[in-house]
């Protein structure tokens, strides 16, 4: 039985760009790069703002918590006073329901600034995926204004 040598295709490519690159002067940084003899530089930046984006979305994240606090204890202050008038002051309902919709709000901004502590990207798709699908008015109540633009595309008019 032969044997083959199944890199011997690699070797020839190999060969034939050794034999290339012999006519075409390539600065050797750049061709000891592209070899894969010499590694790229590390992206200090990109550290920078890995670790910015993930404070900004902490400090978000607790500004949710303390957002979610203050909506429950309306909710139940409002739950109080609606059982105490049996739920018929229409504007006591409104706020009543107002304050159940913040709530699901706080709970669903909470859980994609979690998310987003350890990856930025799912986080916000998250986020935009709920605000997309079941909650729109939400966009123009929770969502800053300079992001507002990029969500009405998706929307028609």
């Amino acid at each position: 039985m032969p044997i083959y040598d199944i890199f011997e295709h690699v070797e020839k490519h190999l060969d034939q760009e050794d034999q290339a690159a012999e006519h075409i002067h390539l600065s050797k940084k750049y061709s000891e790069l592209t070899l894969g003899r010499e590694e790229l530089p590390a992206k200090k930046s990109s550290i920078f703002s890995s670790i910015a984006a993930r404070l900004f979305f902490f400090i978000l994240f607790l500004t949710d918590i303390g957002w979610g606090l203050l909506s429950t204890g309306l909710f139940l202050g409002s739950l109080i006073l609606n059982a105490m008038t049996l739920f018929k002051v229409p504007k006591l309902n409104q706020f009543f329901l107002r304050r159940y919709l913040n709530i699901k709000r706080a709970f669903i901004c909470g859980f994609s600034l979690f998310v987003a502590l350890f990856s930025p990207a799912l986080g916000t798709m998250f986020a935009c995926t709920y605000f997309l699908m079941y909650d729109k008015k939400g966009v123009e109540e929770v969502v800053p204004s300079i992001l507002q633009d990029q969500f009405k595309e998706f929307f028609p008019s």
